[in-house]
């Protein structure tokens, strides 16, 4: 086919998905120079208001997206996306700016021809590989797999100038008659159940889920809209505020400009800090937003919408289902959910959404493991090699790793297929994995790099445990070592607290000990559940980071575990940094005295004299007060802490330890005033400090 005849095809392909309400994906291949050329003179035939660009050699009136963009992308259109993967392939960016495309656009796709493509080195993925591999030269297996699923896909193939796969076009779809603004009767029903949670009981949130497209964000713009007519104040907030400008683009083309301060875009950690109130409180992409911090919104609002995606780019729609409505359920007994089906920017049977979802492994698998806890297990190893005959295990893993963690994304899932240096550890039963942990090899670092990292004058990208113990713990021979660092650990929801978990690592110790590993690891958010979990495991605590996370407002915790190696050099530094802690505990204004109280190793102190103890007594008495006692308690509490009840402990160590003033811990623990507080305080000394101690 001439390219003439083939640029009219594609024009005229491009209005029959116009009149089809779907997007119209194209996979071209051929030379880098020939596509760009064609792709030239397509867009100077097609109309468009909006171009996305990937790769290089973007037009002028292009916006040439980067890797940075990828969560910024949520709720943002384009008309046409062109990725122009000659100089690499973004699987991350890809998947996230497909759901950016409107029905009638053009999803342009220019590459090599496919045995060609998938036999090079992917530079784009330059980012998920460790030292030493270089990214212009090594092969990995994303793109091989991605191609093989390309092959049951409903899209359009090109070579050169002739089509060698047609577009198997679905039925028209009609839409419902519904009164404008809402499109669909789905959304007006979402509409109405929003409105209700402003009028109804408080402490009734709302649930709304959906894939990408179903006009959830939409649905959120327009109860704003009408509520703001009605005098109501309203907050938004979601993971940036490009997630949220599809809902407040919504409002403000309803509204009056008059009315635009009624509906106030907030960064969710900015409000937690804040003591904003509001008539409603929306949360849009709120599957992309960690459980705890949707936790403390939905502590902090009475009247609050969560608006989910299911599953789809984010890659934690259904954690989020898992996780976050459990809770809810627990505290808030009331709430109600509603799940809009019916797709809107493009309709049901959309071939763009359907590759995005076959590609990038973003559907849920359809039935969770089931554990017979009398019937063996087994355990298997997998690494990136072994992906490409086991694509149904790839999925099945990719899954419960998006389940277990909110920041799981589709880089990750590019990662264990283009990265050497990471395996997986399953445990399974009836070929269904019940549990599984993602490692990244790591260390084996030579003598003089492993001192210019001790020095900060180097740092090697995939080796957090040997960065850290060489730069940060001054340990530059410890980095020399082979570690093995325990990323994440994922078992099925149902099947928690069974100990699947506490096997697995057993297991990973075994194997490492065969590998003649030397040291486990793992850096995570600290909570005082997951702390419990790996101190179980005989791990020992060796850093904690002095900044917390952005979302989840976690600092991160090191903990190790000599394998093959002696633990003495281990065993001091985490008594080294229990002690460091205690001196330190100012710079940690968030930790919560649950985890204090599990890190910390107080100074020794002298035994309370006699005189010492008379002055307790007195303060418990109500005869001294607190400013003149206060460093007996301190050292009274220093020397029994571990014997009180958990919940005075906390208070104490909130006090004495982390130097929080009276009003701010009877604030925390929900005292009435200093003096409440004050008594409580008095209280736990006249009960546990007695003379004969």
């Amino acid at each position: 086919m001439a390219i003439t005849a083939l640029l009219a095809q594609l024009q005229q392909w491009q209005q029959q998905a116009a009149q089809l309400d779907i997007r119209l994906p194209v996979i071209w291949q051929g030379s880098a120079e020939s596509l760009l050329t064609h792709t030239a003179d397509l867009l100077s035939l097609v109309n468009y208001h909006k171009l996305y660009w990937l790769g290089a050699d973007a037009p002028a009136d292009a916006i040439n997206l980067t890797g940075r963009q990828n969560y910024q992308l949520l709720g943002s259109e384009c008309d046409i996306l062109v990725i122009n993967a000659f100089a690499g392939f973004d699987a991350d960016l890809v998947a996230a700016s497909a759901g950016c495309v409107k029905a009638s656009g053009i999803w342009l796709l220019l590459c090599p021809p496919f045995t060609q493509w998938q036999q090079q080195a992917n530079p784009a993925h330059a980012r998920l590989l460790p030292y030493p591999l270089d990214a212009a030269s090594h092969q990995g297996h994303f793109v091989a797999f991605w191609l093989s699923r390309l092959q049951q896909q409903n899209v359009v193939v090109i070579n050169n100038t002739a089509v060698s796969q047609q577009l198997n076009w679905p039925d028209a779809v009609s839409n419902d008659s519904v009164p404008a603004p809402c499109i669909t009767g789905e959304q007006q029903a979402a509409v109405a159940a929003i409105l209700h949670v402003v009028s109804g009981h408080r402490r009734r949130p709302l649930v709304i889920s959906a894939d990408r497209g179903r006009g959830k964000s939409a649905a959120l713009g327009i109860a704003a809209a009408l509520l703001a007519k009605a005098g109501k104040q309203l907050l938004i907030t979601a993971p940036s505020p490009q997630a949220a400008q599809t809902a407040v683009a919504h409002f403000q083309q309803l509204s009056d400009a008059a009315l635009h301060n009624h509906l106030q875009f907030v960064p969710f950690d900015q409000l937690l800090r804040s003591d904003q109130n509001t008539d409603l409180l929306l949360v849009d992409e709120a599957a992309a937003i960690p459980t705890p911090v949707l936790q403390q919104l939905l502590q902090r609002f009475s009247r609050i919408v969560f608006a989910s995606t299911e599953h789809g780019y984010e890659g934690t729609g259904r954690g989020f289902q898992l996780r976050f409505q459990q809770y809810l359920a627990k505290q808030c007994p009331g709430w109600k959910k509603l799940h809009i089906q019916q797709a809107i920017r493009y309709q049901q049977g959309d071939p763009l959404e359907q590759l995005t979802f076959a590609g990038f492994l973003l559907q849920q698998n359809a039935a969770d493991a089931i554990y017979h806890a009398a019937s063996p297990v087994s355990f298997a190893c997998y690494q990136a090699k072994d992906w490409l005959a086991q694509t149904d295990k790839l999925a099945e893993v990719f899954s419960l790793l998006s389940l277990a963690h909110y920041q799981t994304q589709v880089k990750d899932l590019a990662a264990l297929l283009d990265n050497p240096q990471l395996q997986v550890i399953s445990i399974e039963q009836n070929n269904r994995v019940l549990a599984c942990a993602l490692i990244s090899i790591e260390g084996d670092i030579e003598n003089q790099l492993a001192i210019q990292i001790y020095h900060g004058k180097r740092r090697v990208q995939g080796h957090l445990l040997a960065q850290t113990l060489a730069f940060h713990l001054a340990q530059p021979e410890l980095a020399q070592a082979t570690l093995w660092r325990v990323m994440r650990i994922a078992v099925q929801p149902a099947l928690q607290r069974q100990k699947l978990g506490s096997s697995l690592l057993s297991f990973i110790e075994q194997q490492a000990t065969q590998q003649n590993v030397s040291y486990l690891g793992s850096s995570f958010g600290a909570t005082a559940e997951l702390l419990q979990f790996w101190r179980n495991a005989r791990y020992l605590a060796l850093r904690l980071g002095t900044t917390t996370d952005n979302a989840s407002n976690e600092y991160s915790i090191l903990m190790l575990k000599a394998i093959t190696a002696d633990p003495v050099a281990i065993t001091a530094l985490s008594d080294a940094f229990a002690k460091q802690l205690f001196v330190n505990l100012t710079l940690y204004p968030l930790l919560h005295q649950a985890l204090v109280l599990q890190l910390v190793t107080p100074p020794n102190s002298e035994p309370l004299t006699a005189a010492a103890l008379g002055q307790l007594a007195l303060f418990g008495a109500g005869l001294r007060p607190y400013e003149l006692v206060r460093h007996l308690i301190f050292s009274w509490f220093n020397q029994y802490h571990h014997l009180l009840p958990q919940a005075d402990a906390e208070i104490l160590c909130a006090l004495l330890w982390q130097r929080a003033d009276l009003s701010t811990v009877a604030q925390q623990y929900g005292f009435n005033g200093k003096k409440q507080l004050l008594d409580k305080v008095s209280k736990l000394v006249r009960l546990h400090c007695q003379p004969q101690q």
